[in-house]
């Protein structure tokens, strides 16, 4: 699988429908704490940014585990933990910079997005359009795009 969860917080409105699906499709109860993404905010700027595990190339979380639990699936490129051996110690937790690793209370086990295995229920559920599951090239494509338009809109106005 080479697609990843594309984020435009441009479009997100900080409804917080993505927590909850995830929540109720990965732990069957609708509790935004459990779920694998969450939304940043700055209410006072207006602000928000969807955060997920985007799948390390060498993820930090994995170097972190005690128990040795967390490894690359090699078909997929997914960031997986074996979940019948994690101690829920939550190191990998404290070591992911993306606040990606998240403490399931319920199971007492640390967990992440594995994409609902391609197809997330974040992306299908987002009503603005905010989050989008797509190839990585074409995804690679579009912020080449988007960064020449930047470029170019700013030379015009120099």
């Amino acid at each position: 699988m080479n697609k990843a969860v594309v984020i435009n917080a441009e479009l997100c409105n900080g409804c917080g429908i993505c927590e909850l699906v995830c929540a109720l499709s990965t732990t069957g109860q609708w509790h935004p704490s459990l779920s694998r993404i969450k939304i940043l905010a700055d209410g006072q700027e207006n602000l928000y940014l969807p955060l997920t595990c985007i799948h390390c190339i060498n993820p930090p979380c994995a170097t972190a585990c005690l128990m040795n639990v967390i490894k690359k699936e090699p078909e997929t490129g997914l960031t997986i933990r074996d979940k019948t051996s994690c101690i829920g110690c939550r190191a990998c937790e404290i070591n992911c910079p993306f606040g990606a690793c998240v403490y399931d209370y319920i199971e007492e086990i640390v967990v992440n997005c594995d994409l609902c295995r391609g197809n997330p229920a974040c992306v299908q559920h987002c009503p603005t359009g905010a989050l989008n599951f797509m190839e990585i090239e074409e995804m690679m494509g579009r912020r080449r795009e988007k960064t020449a338009h930047e470029q170019v809109i700013k030379g015009m106005k120099a």
